[in-house]
């Protein structure tokens, strides 16, 4: 049996994170979409065409609310009501609408606070990011011309100075390729990923074969699900989204070692169902660079995605925002927990299939 919706509103359902459920006149269940699938932990197959009774317990605080709905023409909304699923309580804004219709007349819509305020730290984390980007983009455009103008000063020079001074000369002109660099990778963000198909485990070993070279002492572990799948990815740029993370976490254990043996683990695994930036993903890459250093204050958290931010002297505090610019341009996110003894960066990447 099809599901009672139109093919085009079956898959718009189907990619939300808010959890939707289908009733007719007698209050059975016609339709369940994966957000509501996960929410009351059941499946559609399971429920089709029966009672809702079968998966939201109060049935009599439902009834009062679609009774409400009905005596309006419109949606009742109703904000943090608590419901009980299977003997948990769940804080959910929850949503009753009319709709006329041969197949159903009742959509359910639940929210659930969690993901409220996941959503509230995700839209913050992107007004941020954004507004940073487009000062570094500004800051890069206005250093980059007299930067230029710059060296090209010293190199005229250094034919005409003495040997004493041609060593002054060449600091000059190094210095500046170096805030030529810089001032580049300031300004790639913003151009447009070149998408090819990758393994994210050569990508990983890549990184992890480079800095064992520099950092012998740290062990490096590998956590692989070596089923995953090729992603479609913008090499150069998940590669440098990995290693500034990876880096970050080796200067960190040098620099104050937290326990007798520094170690970085990285862990690869395929998850279903996963909601972040306002969207059901029904397939998703999770990479987890995890280590056992003395962790990030809980105040400094938010603090470490910001540009020119760094805990370190020689730090360019652009590491850490270029992670995350990249990320977000493969429609991705970063996650980070910490506490002594570890702490834990989380990307997660949609897999198309």
């Amino acid at each position: 049996m099809s599901p009672p919706i139109k093919e085009k509103e079956n898959n718009e359902l189907e990619q939300l994170a808010t959890s939707v459920v289908l009733l007719d006149k007698n209050l059975n269940i016609k339709y369940l979409n994966p957000s509501a699938e996960i929410l009351f932990q059941i499946s559609l197959k399971k429920v089709r065409d029966k009672q809702i009774s079968l998966i939201f317990e109060d049935i009599d605080y439902l009834k009062y609310r679609i009774e409400k709905s009905v005596q309006r023409s419109s949606t009742y909304k109703e904000h943090e009501c608590q419901i009980k699923i299977k003997d948990v309580i769940k804080t959910v804004t929850f949503t009753v609408t009319p709709y006329d219709d041969e197949d159903y007349e009742f959509i359910l819509e639940f929210i659930e606070m969690d993901q409220v305020l996941q959503v509230a730290k995700e839209e913050r984390m992107i007004l941020q990011q954004k507004a940073n980007s487009e000062l570094l983009r500004n800051l890069a455009h206005e250093i980059r011309n007299p930067l230029g103008g710059i060296k090209g000063s010293a190199q005229l020079l250094s034919d005409e100075v003495n040997e004493d001074l041609s060593e002054y000369i060449q600091i000059i002109i190094s210095e500046s390729e170096r805030l030529q660099r810089l001032m580049d990778s300031l300004l790639s963000p913003h151009k447009i990923p070149k998408f090819e198909k990758n393994n994210i485990h050569e990508i990983l070993e890549k990184i992890r074969s480079t800095l064992k070279l520099e950092y012998s002492e740290i062990e490096f572990i590998r956590d692989y699900d070596i089923s995953i799948p090729l992603i479609s990815c913008d090499y150069e740029k998940i590669y440098q989204s990995l290693f500034n993370i990876v880096k970050n976490a080796c200067e960190a254990l040098t620099s104050s070692p937290f326990e007798e043996k520094n170690k970085i683990k990285f862990v690869t695994r395929s998850e279903r169902k996963v909601i972040f930036h306002k969207k059901l993903h029904h397939t998703v890459l999770n990479i987890s660079i995890i280590d056992n250093g003395h962790g990030i204050p809980k105040e400094k958290i938010e603090e470490i995605f910001f540009p020119l931010v760094s805990g370190k002297d020689s730090g360019t505090g652009l590491g850490l925002p270029l992670s995350q610019n990249f990320i977000t341009l493969h429609n991705g996110i970063i996650d980070v927990n910490s506490r002594p003894g570890e702490t834990e960066f989380k990307i997660l990447l949609p897999i198309q299939n």
